[in-house]
């Protein structure tokens, strides 16, 4: 993972009622030296932060253009690469400029744009975050400590992060991860500006992502068996459940920690390189219910299955359980049975 360019514009005031205090660089801020620690917590932020997943789209017309979408097709190539990155950001920021003013959101107080693009396994992706400044404690030459400000990298607040390969190729049609806050306000002019909305199946697809994320981690980081694998799929589905009835959000991070407990870092990142999954995740409870399995016990069977299998390679009717799709070894299972057995009649 590598910033390719990175730029920091001023679009904010102090007090609620102040003007704005617009400062737009003409020139992309230097890399090396200390911006090369900006660029590292630059990364982590969107790493970190409890995201919603969305697209371009004004409203409901999937046909209209955001304004931000418009830039960047006059700005990139089909190969993601930009022709003037500190002009398509300068016009971007004047673009949050005039939503803040023409809405008069006085209250409002904006922040420092950090404009950055980065690649990661082989996309292209374009972040701004509006960061501002925190208390901190600094030391003078004379090693007297001094009060001093800096820019609050630690928790990201408004953000969004373009998913640039996966918007030109159509891959998809969740390639924006984005971070609005809780405050009606600012969730709606900061939409705006970016010009997304959120994946109104995002709950479908996440909960289904989850569960395929915890059998691939378990199959490719455990020598478990089937069993085993299914019951880790169990374990998030009644900590999830345990959540919804206590009222909490349901977090990435908390899910690895009650699944795998030894390893949950590397879930984490798994999960969300691979399967995309922000750290609040959205929970379908139709999906959710595929994640047990429909089983039972009695003379001389047992059966076990997904429940989303039902109604589809699994069917029950007055009864009589179908089986459209055994497994291999069932089978093979069967039809050696079944050969021994004409074997045993033919000798007799």
């Amino acid at each position: 993972m590598a910033i390719k360019n990175v730029i920091i514009h001023q679009v904010r005031r102090d007090k609620t009622g102040e003007k704005l205090t617009v400062q737009l660089r003409d020139t992309e801020n230097n890399i090396d030296g200390l911006a090369a620690v900006l660029t590292e917590d630059l990364l982590d932020l969107f790493s970190n932060a409890s995201l919603s997943i969305g697209e371009f789209q004004v409203l409901d017309d999937k046909e209209a253009q955001p304004v931000f979408e418009q830039k960047l097709k006059k700005y990139y190539d089909d190969d993601a690469e930009c022709a003037d990155f500190a002009g398509l950001t300068k016009e971007l920021s004047k673009r949050f400029e005039s939503i803040l003013v023409s809405k008069q959101l006085t209250s409002v107080k904006g922040g420092f744009l950090v404009f950055y693009q980065y690649e990661t396994r082989g996309n292209n992706w374009l972040a701004v975050a509006i960061l501002n400044k925190t208390d901190g404690i600094d030391v003078s030459k004379k090693l007297d400590v001094i009060a001093s400000q800096v820019l609050d990298l630690k928790k990201l607040h408004l953000g969004a992060a373009i998913n640039l390969t996966q918007w030109q190729t159509e891959m998809n049609s969740r390639y924006i991860r984005f971070r609005t806050g809780l405050a009606v306000e600012v969730r709606d002019y900061f939409e705006e500006f970016i010009g997304c909305q959120r994946d109104k199946e995002a709950a479908k697809h996440e909960t289904k992502e989850l569960k395929k994320a915890i059998r691939t981690f378990a199959t490719n980081n455990y020598e478990f068996t089937e069993d085993q694998i299914s019951g880790k799929v169990n374990t998030a589905h009644d900590f999830i459940t345990e959540q919804q009835k206590e009222g909490n959000q349901i977090l990435l991070s908390q899910i690895a920690n009650r699944v795998f407990p030894d390893q949950p870092e590397e879930f984490v990142k798994e999960a969300r390189e691979n399967f995309n999954l922000p750290e609040d995740i959205a929970i379908h409870k139709a999906s959710l219910r595929a994640y047990k399995k429909i089983s039972g016990r009695g003379n001389g069977i047992a059966i076990s299955f997904d429940s989303d299998m039902l109604g589809r390679e699994v069917e029950y009717k007055d009864g009589v359980l179908s089986i459209k799709e055994i497994p291999i070894s069932l089978k093979t299972a069967l039809e050696e049975e079944l050969a021994a057995r004409k074997k045993d009649l033919d000798k007799e």
